[in-house]
């Protein structure tokens, strides 16, 4: 009975793994036609890697209702895993950046494409100005045309003049220059140097590269100040670039999903060849500059750089004449109701995020437990939601905008994701925006109902005595006995009605599953984030084990299992020790179990005291005597001596964010104790 039901679930993942989803697109609109072309990305089993796949769609412009019609969808093509793939805004161009391996070497080669020909190839590699480009992600990646389709600029590696290959071997030289810290640590190749954590092995020192189409060279921009590393970036027209840049001092943290490290932003000239400051605020995060396309105003997203990894932003902006700055959108502490604004909630801004009469902003940001499409008014600062038409359980993404028409994800728990297109209205009529489905395939709503509960907390906090939590149920249709408790990691994240493949091999194979938004999640108001900051194991405790209550009383479960994964997994371990006769069985990802021996070996020790304690400055010398005693004791290591539940430990070998000492510890604790563990 076993092997066939773990063949069926074998089958099941690798049918649920077949769904691609988007990833990018590109908008052409020709007169009263658009095309869609769509980049995918789907799981390859057999190769054990993501591959990409290329869909078009073209469509027929109705300009009476700003409505499409779908006259074609082309067959799904397979295309190179580019690194970057981006158009000039002249249309005529192609750039893409690309990996080649050649005699186990890898180079990366800048490719620029016309008319489906190659006219430009250049190996950077053995150009050797630079190291490897940075990837397409959310802190640092960027790779952008100028507004003339004459120049590139792109984000990479400072290029590793290390020569020597062992300390012992350098040769040392007399003058007090080879003794500097900058050349030292260029000198001695064995030399620890601060990187930027889980996912940014190697990125250390970013520069900005620029390259020529006319000259066919690449130049660095060498007057940026030392003592900082460039992210993002936007083209001032065609000879400046503004871009926000990281302090690297007193040491670099871990930046992945954590938009709160210390960052200003600059101004590069590049006809003067000098940069100046344009920010000096310190303590602040600033990420994500956008010009208008006018270029008279530039606006980003700013938070404070300390506390929760993830909080509410506000949106700024610059009037480029005269740089005075002000605030478009502030922080929200409390929405009045589940659907008012709850702030924004975002990491960065699209790359194309203004509409065509320089007005408005168009973002992601979630939105009450919901992913949502928001529009910005610079000018009255009102705050459209975009989702006329959208079901509560369904999420709406941003993922491209262009001439007013505007791409997104639509998703949900049931629904794999799907394109949807619709025109901006006009200011002040964003509400009656109109959104066009692309396709109708792979609905799995006849497997699966999402059902949206809201809790009030059995003992308030004494603080936030006004704060909520929220859980999404989704039972399954041919269900069994057996409630899957699912937290999410973070802990300032938040379900947001996104399609998990999860989610959907559970109820595929009759399980149904408790989504928990406990208090501290993102997309409720910053009142939520700060609830939550030294708290941990206590309050995010209280609310999964009240919600798992609640469903398995009121829907008869007769079995509770806990799967979760990070603080997901914080959350799964502490459950099984604090409530040990309520599961039966867990499963915990890379869960967090000691936080006092994590402090020394993650790549984010700010998380562990800004959770474990509620406070965290910059100045905190690491290896203080009075802090662990604190962190063990809201641990779930602390609770280990009462686990009885059959759990199973899953962690990645060289996981920055949470070692896999982390599992190791706490399954070598279960096995003194003759809990059973794998």
């Amino acid at each position: 009975m076993f092997n066939n039901f773990f063949e069926k679930a074998l089958l099941t993942t690798r049918s649920v793994y077949n769904f691609g989803s988007p990833n990018d697109c590109g908008l052409n609109i020709f007169e009263n036609h658009i095309v869609l072309e769509s980049i995918w990305s789907q799981n390859d089993f057999e190769r054990n890697e993501r591959i990409k796949f290329q869909r078009t769609f073209f469509f027929q412009i109705n300009f009476v209702n700003h409505t499409i019609n779908l006259i074609n969808i082309s067959n799904s093509l397979p295309i190179r895993n580019d690194i970057w793939n981006i158009k000039s805004p002249d249309s005529s161009l192609n750039a893409l950046i690309s990996n080649y391996k050649e005699n186990c070497e890898e180079n990366q080669f800048l490719e620029i494409w016309q008319s489906e020909r190659c006219i430009h190839n250049i190996n950077l590699t053995k150009l050797n100005k630079h190291s490897k480009i940075y990837e397409n992600t959310s802190c640092f990646g960027s790779f952008k045309w100028s507004s003339n389709s004459k120049k590139i600029a792109y984000i990479a590696e400072a290029k590793n003049t290390n020569t020597e290959k062992s300390f012992f071997s350098a040769k040392i030289g007399d003058d007090e220059k080879s003794m500097n810290e900058n050349n030292y640590e260029e000198k001695y190749s064995n030399n620890y140097r601060d990187e930027w954590g889980e996912q940014y092995v190697g990125k250390a020192q970013s520069i900005i590269a620029i390259y020529d189409l006319e000259s066919n060279d690449v130049k660095i921009l060498d007057n940026i100040p030392i003592g900082f590393a460039p992210g993002k970036l936007s083209w001032y027209k065609s000879y400046g670039i503004v871009f926000h840049a990281y302090y690297t001092k007193p040491y670099r943290l871990g930046l992945i999903y954590c938009p709160i490290r210390k960052s200003e932003l600059f101004y590069y000239d590049i006809l003067e060849n000098k940069c100046v400051q344009l920010t000096n605020f310190q303590n602040e995060n600033v990420r994500s500059p956008q010009f208008s396309n006018d270029f008279e105003n530039l606006v980003w997203l700013q938070n404070q750089a300390r506390g929760p990894h993830f909080q509410c932003s506000k949106l700024m902006m610059m009037n480029w004449t005269t740089k005075s700055i002000i605030t478009i959108v502030d922080i929200v502490d409390q929405p009045n109701t589940i659907k008012d604004f709850p702030g924004i909630f975002s990491i960065s801004l699209n790359d194309k995020c203004w509409s065509l009469d320089n007005k408005r902003i168009i973002l992601n940001s979630q939105f009450n437990g919901r992913n949502r499409i928001i529009s910005i008014d610079i000018d009255s600062k009102v705050i459209t939601n975009l989702s006329n038409g959208i079901e509560q359980e369904y999420s709406l993404g941003f993922l491209k905008m262009e001439k007013d028409w505007i791409c997104g994800v639509l998703q949900s728990y049931t629904h794999v994701p799907q394109l949807v297109l619709a025109k901006l209205p006009n200011k002040n009529n964003e509400q009656k925006i109109n959104w066009n489905l692309t396709s109708t395939d792979n609905n799995l709503s006849n497997l699966a109902t999402t059902e949206i509960l809201d809790f009030t907390p059995k003992i308030p906090d004494s603080k936030y005595p006004c704060l909520n939590f929220q859980s999404f149920l989704v039972q399954a249709t041919k269900r069994n006995d057996t409630l899957v408790v699912f937290p999410h990691g973070g802990p300032h994240s938040a379900f947001g009605c996104e399609f998990s493949p999860h989610v959907a091999i559970m109820y595929s194979l009759g399980y149904s599953i408790l989504l928990i938004n406990y208090r501290g999640s993102s997309g409720f108001g910053q009142n939520s984030i700060d609830s939550l900051p030294g708290k941990i194991g206590t309050n995010d405790v209280k609310d999964c084990q009240q919600a798992a209550e609640f469903v398995v009383s009121k829907y008869k479960f007769k079995n509770a299992v806990l799967y979760g994964g990070s603080h997901g997994g914080y959350l799964t371990t502490q459950l099984i020790g604090q409530f040990p006769d309520f599961y039966s069985a867990a499963a915990a990802r890379n869960p967090v179990t000691n936080l006092e021996s994590m402090l020394y070996t993650t790549d984010i020790p700010d998380w562990v005291l800004v959770e474990g304690l509620g406070e965290y400055d910059y100045d905190f010398k690491i290896g203080s005597c009075s802090i662990p005693r604190e962190l063990y004791e809201k641990s779930p290591i602390s609770h280990v001596d009462k686990v009885k539940t059959p759990t199973l430990l899953m962690m990645g070998k060289v996981d920055l964010r949470v070692p896999c000492s982390q599992s190791i510890e706490f399954y070598k604790a279960l096995r003194s104790r003759d809990v059973p563990v794998k």
